[in-house]
């Protein structure tokens, strides 16, 4: 099903589908920066999966931000080409974020996150898992702000010293 998804269908329902609130392209590997222009007129918009959507760039990021204002819900997870200026224009774009995935997402920045975190007072949920580039500062103050904050190291870290314990102890028994 996702091998026939590319932006030739996402023209389509940008034209006929106007009042679509839902949309998830997760994994689809043929949508481009050209596509999303043309999601983007699908303006009441509210949730939208491009997880896994590899050649979505800063771009079309740009061009959903532009138009789609009542956006509650972004997964731009595991999408290598997004950067803290795409997720920056979502979050001026988009205040009414509650929810954002931007786990693996290895060139999002500090600045990315800040952004975020000023202009998206609501948000509720958010999934770092992965963005290598973000600094314990900048996560210390997403976790005091944002009620659940999915993927900090150091919980991934504890829980990690926790099994390495477990298997320690499964070693000496032996």
């Amino acid at each position: 099903c996702h091998q026939v998804v590319d932006d030739k269908v996402l023209y389509h329902i940008g034209e006929c589908c106007p009042q679509l609130k839902t949309l998830s392209l997760r994994g689809c590997p043929h949508i481009t920066d050209i596509g999303l222009d043309d999601i983007a007129r699908c303006n009441l918009l509210q949730r939208l999966d491009l997880g896994h959507c590899l050649l979505i760039t800063d771009d079309g990021l740009l061009s959903l931000a532009k138009d789609l204002a009542r956006l509650q819900l972004l997964s731009v997870s595991h999408c290598a080409n997004v950067t803290e200026e795409g997720l920056a224009a979502i979050a001026h774009g988009c205040p009414n974020l509650v929810y954002l995935d931007m786990s693996h997402c290895k060139k999002i920045t500090d600045r990315g996150l800040k952004a975020v975190l000023r202009n998206c007072s609501g948000m509720r949920y958010l999934y770092v898992r992965g963005a290598s580039n973000l600094t314990t500062a900048e996560l210390r103050r997403a976790e005091r702000q944002v009620p659940t904050v999915d993927g900090l190291p150091w919980r991934d870290i504890i829980a990690g010293d926790v099994m390495s314990t477990i298997e320690d102890v499964k070693l000496n028994d032996d």
